[in-house]
């Protein structure tokens, strides 16, 4: 039986009438509309570093970032403290470009030319969806209007500066510029975003039957998809088409590790069964056998024990029909134990391994400590989903990912860490 009423299928199939008009760019093609995106984009840094109402507002903008970063406590939607905080977490004061923007702050309005303010507002290397989301923050403070929810988050935060700021009186001239240049960068980013729609479909398809509907699967998808066409650069090298497809898969993955599954498990741990089930039925498509667990755990290159755990967990709480995750990258969160799921007792060295882990997140910030101890079970607890993480913090699930993940690589960067893995995994308790 079908579980796609006839209202959504109606809904796919004018989907996939305006994808067929669409087909994919050719590589020069891509260069040229993600040309006109990017120079769109410098225009709108030119108009920046040469109005002076533009530029007092910039100023202000960075200056905040260090000064006053949004408090999640004073924003009525959610969403929108995530979207800002993921826009800005370079230029804050423990970000990877907190010094271009303490330097930007004190030299900007100092600055005796236009070239001058240009070179240290390229220096920011400002996030192209961020300049966009500024200048639409701009124009509607000059009395115009333009669709962008990066300035729908700038809107909520302004409120929160002090003093506030003002309206901007801009020329005609600058508004003419200011209106064009948003208008270019979004009909290229859209460019790219609707002759690669069909490549959406194409990976939602591969998880349809697993709890989520496809029409949800392809909302992701596209999301993942309009953010690759913000951040893509053609002169790097790649084509968008590829570059592209990691965007839509893990945003389209992440959804159903989310709610593709009667009990929510975290994410790492659900690619784990994802694998370990596949193995098996690739095994057993080969042999006309069941393998057993120990060929599953020699297959995998997985501890025995913590095969069998898995196995159960799956039994237990997930539904036939749950995601099954091809390989990834191992990331440090998934090789770092985090089996507090067993009834088996702790041994010593995973005793010592666990006290060390709690004085290694010690040295993290806050937040990122929180997302670290819920994630890993540090908290004398089982690991947390990033959903449920998200929940107990008041935060969407996609920040408590970028504070793990930013976690990860400060953990990845300490060398007791590194020489306490080690020596944990040579004694075999991997």
């Amino acid at each position: 039986m079908s579980t796609v009423d006839q209202g959504d299928e109606k809904d796919l199939e004018l989907m996939f009438a305006e994808a067929r008009r669409y087909p994919l760019l050719t590589a020069e093609q891509e260069r040229e509309v993600d040309g006109r995106k990017w120079r769109a984009v410098k225009d709108l840094h030119e108009l920046f570093a040469t109005s002076t109402e533009l530029r007092n507002y910039l100023h202000t903008f960075v200056s905040q970032c260090q000064i006053n970063p949004p408090d999640i406590g004073r924003f009525a939607n959610r969403e929108q403290h995530f979207v800002l905080r993921r826009e800005l977490a370079a230029y804050f004061t423990d970000g990877n470009q907190r010094e271009q923007a303490s330097e930007f702050a004190t030299k900007f309005t100092r600055a005796r030319s236009d070239k001058q303010r240009r070179q240290l507002t390229d220096a920011l290397e400002l996030p192209a969806s961020l300049t966009v989301g500024m200048a639409v923050a701009m124009l509607r403070r000059a009395g115009g209007q333009f669709p962008d929810s990066v300035a729908d988050a700038i809107a909520n935060w302004e409120r929160q500066w002090n003093p506030p700021v003002l309206a901007l009186s801009l020329e005609r001239d600058q508004l003419k510029t200011l209106r064009q240049s948003l208008r270019h960068y979004s009909e290229a980013r859209d460019a790219l975003v609707m002759h690669n729609l069909r490549l959406v479909y194409s990976i939602a398809a591969k998880y349809k039957g697993r709890g989520v509907s496809y029409l949800d699967l392809v909302q992701e998808g596209t999301l993942g998809l309009i953010r690759a066409a913000e951040k893509f650069e053609f002169e790097k090298g790649f084509r968008f088409s590829t570059y592209c497809f990691n965007w839509i898969t893990q945003a389209v993955r992440r959804y159903v590790g989310d709610v593709g599954t009667l009990v929510r498990f975290p994410t790492h741990v659900q690619e784990q069964m994802g694998r370990l089930y596949k193995e098996r039925a690739v095994e057993q498509a080969r042999t006309g056998l069941e393998p057993d667990d120990e060929t599953l755990a020699a297959k995998l290159g997985m501890d025995i024990e913590k095969t069998r755990q898995l196995l159960q967990l799956r039994n237990l709480g997930v539904s036939l029909d749950a995601p099954r995750f091809d390989d990834d990258e191992t990331s440090l969160v998934e090789t770092l134990p985090s089996e507090a799921f067993g009834d088996t007792e702790e041994s010593a060295e995973q005793a010592s391994l666990h006290r060390f882990l709690s004085h290694a997140v010690d040295k993290l910030d806050k937040s990122e400590r929180t997302v670290v101890i819920a994630r890993w079970g540090l908290h004398d607890g089982p690991p947390l989903s990033r959903a449920e993480v998200a929940e107990t913090m008041g935060v969407s699930r996609e920040w408590v990912r970028q504070l793990e993940r930013s976690a990860l690589k400060k953990l990845q960067k300490q060398d007791e860490m590194k020489a306490a893995w080690d020596d944990y995994h040579d004694v075999g308790n991997y």
